[in-house]
C-alpha cells in the first residue's frame, strides 16, 4: 500500500514460536438473576477494550512494540483482539532486531448453560519470529485469566541460521511446558504433558486442584448458601472440570 510505513528487518529468521492457550472458567448459575449478572460480568471484564489492555501488557512484557491493533465486540457476547507487534532486542544490543509477530485473543462465552454451569472459554495465541520466547509470559497469562482448566500448545516452525549459516530448527532447549511453570502454578494446578519433541510440539493441560464452591457463584444480594447446597454445587463443578480436563 502506497505510503504505508515499512519495517526494516535485520538478518534471516523465519523460525516462528507459537504459544496457544484455551482458558476455561466455570460459573454456577442457579437462577435468572445470576445469569443476567454473569452476562454483565463477562461483557465488563472481557470486552475488546479490556482485552486490548491485556494484550498490550503482554507485548510490553516480551519487549515488543505495537504496530497495529484490531479489536471487535460481538452481539450478544464475545470479543476479539489482534495485535501486530515488532520485537526489539535488549537496550544494550547495538542493533535493534525487528521481526513480524502477533498476539490474538478470542472469547467464547457460554450462552446456553447446562446443569446450571456456564463455561467461559478464551483462546489466545502469541507468535514470535525473533529472539524472544513467548514462554516468558506463560505464568503471567495463567494468573491473569484465573482459569479452572487450561490447554497449552507450544509449537516451533520454520528455521533460522547460525552465524556460520547452518540451519537451526529450534533455538532453545525445552522438554515440557510445565518446566516453565512457577511454583505457585504447580501448587494450584494438576497438570499433564503430552509432547512430540522430535516435531517440536509440546502440550500441557492443567486443572485447578482445590475447589471452593463459593468461588463459582456470583453473589446475589449477599445470599447465604446452605452447606448442603454448597456440596451439591461442588459435585456439579467437579464433574464439569473432570470432563473438560480429560476430554
Amino acid at each position: 500500500m502506497e505510503g504505508h510505513r515499512k519495517i526494516q528487518l535485520y538478518g534471516f529468521n523465519n523460525l516462528t514460536k507459537s504459544l496457544s492457550f484455551s482458558f476455561y472458567k466455570l460459573h454456577y448459575l442457579e437462577n435468572k438473576a445470576q445469569k443476567r449478572q454473569y452476562n454483565t460480568y463477562i461483557k465488563n471484564r472481557y470486552n475488546a477494550d479490556n482485552l486490548t489492555t491485556l494484550m498490550t501488557d503482554i507485548c510490553h512484557a516480551i519487549g515488543g512494540s505495537i504496530l497495529n491493533v484490531a479489536q471487535q465486540d460481538y452481539q450478544p457476547q464475545g470479543a476479539s483482539v489482534t495485535l501486530m507487534i515488532s520485537e526489539e532486542a535488549q537496550p544494550e544490543s547495538l542493533v535493534a532486531h525487528l521481526d513480524k509477530s502477533h498476539i490474538c485473543v478470542h472469547t467464547y462465552p457460554d450462552d446456553n448453560p447446562t446443569n446450571n454451569t456456564a463455561i467461559f472459554r478464551a483462546d489466545l495465541e502469541l507468535s514470535t519470529c525473533g529472539v524472544i520466547s513467548p514462554l516468558k509470559v506463560l505464568n503471567y497469562l495463567i494468573k491473569e485469566f484465573e482459569a479452572d482448566v487450561i490447554d497449552i500448545d507450544y509449537r516451533i516452525r520454520g528455521m533460522t541460521r547460525s552465524p556460520l549459516g547452518a540451519k537451526q530448527f529450534n533455538d532453545q532447549l525445552i522438554d515440557n511446558i510445565s518446566d516453565c511453570f512457577s511454583n505457585a502454578i504447580k501448587s494450584d494446578y494438576s497438570f499433564i504433558n503430552q509432547n512430540l519433541p522430535e516435531r517440536n510440539l509440546f502440550h500441557s493441560r492443567l486443572c485447578r486442584k482445590d475447589i471452593n464452591p463459593s468461588d463459582f457463584i456470583l453473589p446475589i444480594n449477599d445470599k447465604e448458601v446452605a452447606p448442603e447446597e454448597l456440596t451439591s454445587i461442588s459435585n456439579t463443578i467437579n464433574k464439569e472440570l473432570i470432563e473438560l480436563y480429560t476430554n
